[in-house]
């Protein structure tokens, strides 16, 4: 048994959203390295990485599916947000910030957005309660779906560089402690 899936939003095909990042390349680089600290932390961790979906529909489905066919605690599924600031080019200079959506887990969500938000000096949004999103909603196991920053906010991905190895770092120390509780 795995002690936590984590999977990269979006995919080879459905790259989700693009702008002065692009989601479905940074969601990748940030599984692989929370990946390989929640190795080095003693966390059994499997990672999923969609190369073969080419609609969104087709993705969703592929990542639920790969999540449950594994045996494991614990899910959690890597994205960057976006919005509309109205501006010509879709960007803004304007902070964003960080959240963490869920169904369940609402302690691990906030705590995991805090901590993000304090690795990488990124605004604190909070856990966000969504029932609307099919990995919260088709995966078995206390799943969060992390938005890490927004991908069209140049203060955001400022940071987010900047500070990269510290936001992997925080969320590997929030989830490891949620699947490998400490027991006395």
């Amino acid at each position: 048994m795995s002690d936590v899936v984590i999977s990269s939003g979006h995919g080879k095909y459905v790259a989700g959203a693009s702008s002065i990042l692009i989601e479905v390349d940074e969601a990748r680089r940030v599984v692989d390295r929370t990946a390989e600290i929640l190795q080095e932390l003693g966390v059994d961790v499997e990672v999923v990485h969609d190369n073969q979906s080419h609609s969104q529909s087709d993705n969703l489905d592929y990542l639920v599916d790969e999540h449950n066919r594994r045996s494991r605690k614990a899910d959690m599924s890597v994205h960057f947000n976006s919005f509309d600031p109205g501006t010509s080019d879709g960007k803004t200079d304007n902070p964003m910030g960080v959240e963490c959506l869920y169904v369940t887990q609402s302690g691990l969500a906030e705590d995991m957005a805090q901590a993000i938000a304090a690795a990488g000096g990124l605004i604190n949004r909070g856990g966000k309660y969504r029932d609307n999103l099919a990995f919260l909603n088709g995966t078995s196991e206390p799943a969060v779906l992390v938005e890490v920053c927004f991908v069209n906010s140049r203060a955001d991905a400022d940071r987010y560089e900047k500070k990269f190895d510290a936001i992997c770092r925080a969320i590997a120390k929030t989830i490891a402690p949620f699947v490998q509780p400490v027991t006395s």
